[in-house]
């Protein structure tokens, strides 16, 4: 009996916890909104932004951006999501002379030339380009959900060899640095197109509860999502409380158990730049000059 009774109480504990994650994340959407008559979202199409679009939908009017090439796994699942949802979601599909003419103006604005982090705010720079063609003049994000959530793989091998205090170590040192670099830099591309950029997951209040979540809440060895790691053939899930949460408010099953990529890979920039590169001769150029970073070779001669 007293076996039974700890397992109700964990359940109805782990209960209330979803509860309370819903409850601050609204509170901090509403917060971020404002006075907004409507706002917009920069969509991935993966479970952060879904969720933020999601339920900043139910507070103000909301269009949802999702740049990426053509076939890129962003477009598909924003795609998918179109009809299923109750806010407007824009396609802008980015072909090669739409990134290329990008590249300086970023550049300009974050003053580095890291050809990840480069390639990262291609899209922000083409969500906050038509939000502001629309009239809007807030865009909310989903920067912040996977320091707090454990969404990268990295996660993943760090429980292998450090467990989950390494995980939690891990976590909190990423989240603590994501405003040296790049959420300024989210910011400061956004601001090319006289857009204010928002971060909802960055909450003090929210982000302060959601570290405060036991680390094996986010990952979590469960059968319950398709979008599993392997650790010693046992599936361990990443994000796994966000996403149930997730699924409370409607988030779609295909979105909830979409995997994560890299910003650079789902979007498919990261493809396209290599190609620029290629194309005018850079790795040719760096082989020659004995180096194998002809990426970030070629961003080095645009500014």
């Amino acid at each position: 009996m007293l076996h039974k009774q700890g397992v109700y109480s964990h359940f109805f504990k782990n209960i209330l916890m979803n509860e309370k994650l819903i409850e601050l994340l609204r509170e901090a959407i509403r917060n971020e909104i404002g006075n907004e008559s409507k706002i917009g979202v920069v969509l991935s199409a993966g479970i952060d932004s879904t969720l933020i679009a999601i339920l900043a939908n139910e507070f103000t009017e909301v269009t949802a951006y999702t740049c990426g090439i053509k076939n890129s796994k962003d477009i598909e699942y924003a795609e998918k999501l179109k009809g299923r949802i109750e806010f407007e979601i824009k396609i802008l599909e980015l072909n090669s002379r739409d990134v290329e003419d990008s590249l300086p103006k970023i550049i300009n604005a974050i003053r580095d030339r890291n050809p990840v982090k480069v390639s990262v705010e291609v899209p922000f720079y083409y969500a906050s380009k038509n939000a502001h063609k629309d009239s809007i003049r807030v865009m909310l994000c989903g920067q912040g959900a996977d320091e707090l959530f454990c969404g990268y793989r990295r996660y993943i091998d760090i429980l292998a060899k450090d467990g989950y205090r390494g995980v939690e170590n891990a976590i909190k040192s990423d989240f603590d640095n994501l405003w040296n670099k790049q959420l300024n830099y989210d910011l400061a591309v956004c601001s090319l197109n006289n857009i204010t950029l928002k971060f909802p997951y960055m909450n003090e209040k929210f982000s302060n509860y959601a570290m405060s979540i036991p680390v094996e809440l986010k990952i979590r060895e469960s059968d319950e999502f398709d979008c599993f790691d392997l650790i010693n053939d046992k599936r361990f899930i990443r994000k796994y409380i966000l996403r149930k949460i997730a699924r409370e408010v409607g988030v779609p099953p295909f979105i909830l158990n979409r995997k994560k990529r890299a910003a650079q890979y789902g979007s498919g920039v990261w493809k396209i730049m290599e190609r620029i590169a290629r194309r005018k001769n850079f790795k040719e150029r760096a082989r020659k000059a004995g180096r194998r970073d002809y990426v970030k070779m070629f961003l080095e001669s645009l500014v």
